[in-house]
């Protein structure tokens, strides 16, 4: 089967399961008796073209991971920075919900950095997102606090909740109530600056948008945990200026887009005579 004609059978597939079929999006989690690898071509078919090309990079040196990593000033006094800002852990305080923000703010560009957080290790309110300069770094008592205010955006891992200004919404938006989505120890954060947006990658799958707004803002990498004892580590991976798509880029993006959320598992399959690679560069 030739693409052209793998496209025309998928979109008739996806037309038979919108009008007639059970068809729709299937979520992840406990209650469906699916994990979130199951939503792999929803993810792909909404991952901005801009957010591929960074991926395809090559992650920056240590140098510029440092640069990018917890700052030793913007803290709560309960943190302790280690390993040259890459590592933040929390002392076993009671009653103490803390922040950590990052070196570095930003106001344009796409960047993408990843977290790491033993599941073990995040107690009741583990939050990570954004914060603008003004957010508080601490609070007594346990609380949500990255999103409990309107300087920042943040991502509940334990609740699938995102919160700003306390608004909560949640997240992946797919995510019905009865289902619980797993977050493993390490995921990244997107954030673009210039579509004002964040968004979260988990075992490379981006979960789309999950903050929209943000643009003029100057955000830095924010957490906040109430975990004794627990680390948190931050790697920046890339950035990428705003610039036109390339020819291949916008190739990807219509085929994409054709073949649907629903089309991207047939489209590995031995049916669609393209090269491996090809496939590849197109689903993945």
């Amino acid at each position: 089967m030739d693409l052209h004609s793998l496209v025309r059978s998928i979109r008739a597939n996806n037309n038979n399961n919108n009008n007639g079929g059970k068809g729709g999006q299937q979520s992840a989690g406990t209650g469906s008796g699916n994990t979130h690898k199951d939503s792999i071509a929803e993810g792909h078919a909404e991952r901005p073209p801009h957010l591929d090309r960074l991926l395809e990079q090559e992650s920056v040196g240590h140098e510029i991971q440092v640069l990018n990593s917890w700052s030793s000033e913007h803290k709560s006094p309960h943190i302790i920075i280690r390993d040259e800002g890459l590592v933040g852990k929390r002392r076993p305080v009671a009653k103490s919900t803390d922040c950590i923000r990052g070196r570095i703010a930003y106001s344009t560009g796409l960047h993408v950095w990843t977290i790491k957080w033993p599941t073990d290790c995040r107690g009741t309110h583990a939050m990570v997102g954004v914060a603008t300069e003004a957010s508080p770094m601490h609070m007594t008592g346990y609380c949500s606090l990255v999103g409990s205010n309107g300087e920042s955006w943040g991502w509940d891992l334990v609740r699938n909740k995102c919160y700003h200004n306390n608004e909560e919404q949640t997240y992946p938006q797919w995510l019905t109530s009865h289902e619980i989505f797993d977050i493993p120890d390490e995921f990244k954060v997107v954030l673009d600056m210039d579509a004002g947006t964040l968004g979260f990658i988990v075992d490379n799958v981006y979960l789309g948008v999950a903050f929209n707004g943000l643009k003029g803002q100057k955000l830095y990498p924010v957490i906040s945990t109430v975990w004794g004892n627990g680390e948190i580590g931050i790697r920046y991976e890339s950035c990428l200026d705003k610039s036109p798509l390339l020819l291949r880029e916008c190739c990807r993006q219509v085929i994409r887009s054709s073949i649907g959320k629903q089309g991207f598992q047939r489209f590995r399959s031995d049916d669609v005579c393209l090269p491996t690679k090809l496939k590849n560069y197109i689903v993945q």
